[in-house]
């Protein structure tokens, strides 16, 4: 049974491997399940076996891609945090190092954003950014109330702002062919821009 069970977990792993790979070269709307299965070097019934479709197969990538600092943010906007722009400086040039390092992490942000014509995929594409944003203005939103945000920008423009930074870095750092430190030139611009959200010192 122990056996069994760690040929099910390799060759689940083997298929999401494959997809990302398949994912990243054809985009999603273009790639078949059974491209993902030759990949894999399973059969198509292996792969209906451990997702359901190819919008499965997306979240499962999304879920081992996920970066911790993600569920730091949403615990802390739910529970609390005595520094909540400081927290989200952090977990930003976090995910910069860790993004210019990890090439799993890149290819699956190549794939998401990448032009899908699949309905639902676009629909949860859109439940994924819209729960990022909503995690961020919360958290945006304890650093007004302790009285440690500027009021020139709202907690919602502000959460839009960071992510439209983030994924600009991203996105350009990628295009551009790695021509630059993303963590170095990213972090540094991070901090000017974390610098315009917080109110003085007093």
């Amino acid at each position: 049974m122990r056996r069994s069970k760690e040929d099910a977990e390799h060759t689940r792993t083997a298929i999401l491997d494959a997809a990302e790979l398949v994912f990243c070269d054809l985009g999603v709307s273009a790639a078949t399940l059974e491209a993902i299965a030759r990949k894999a070097g399973v059969t198509r019934g292996a792969v209906y076996w451990h997702f359901k479709n190819k919008l499965d197969l997306l979240r499962a990538l999304h879920i081992r891609s996920e970066p911790p600092q993600k569920m730091l943010i949403r615990k802390a906007a739910q529970e609390g945090h005595s520094d909540p722009l400081g927290l989200l400086e952090q977990a930003a040039e976090e995910v910069l190092l860790s993004f210019e390092q990890d090439a799993q992490q890149q290819r699956l942000f190549i794939i998401l954003n990448a032009h899908m014509s699949d309905a639902e995929a676009l629909a949860w594409m859109q439940e994924v950014n819209n729960d990022m944003f909503e995690t961020l203005s919360a958290l945006i939103r304890l650093s007004a109330e302790q009285g440690k945000l500027l009021t020139d920008f709202t907690p919602d423009e502000i959460a839009g702002i960071l992510m439209a930074t983030m994924n600009g870095l991203l996105s350009e750092w990628l295009r551009s062919g790695r021509c630059f430190s993303l963590s170095d030139l990213g972090n540094r611009f991070l901090r000017k821009q974390m610098a315009l959200f917080r109110a003085p010192v007093t």
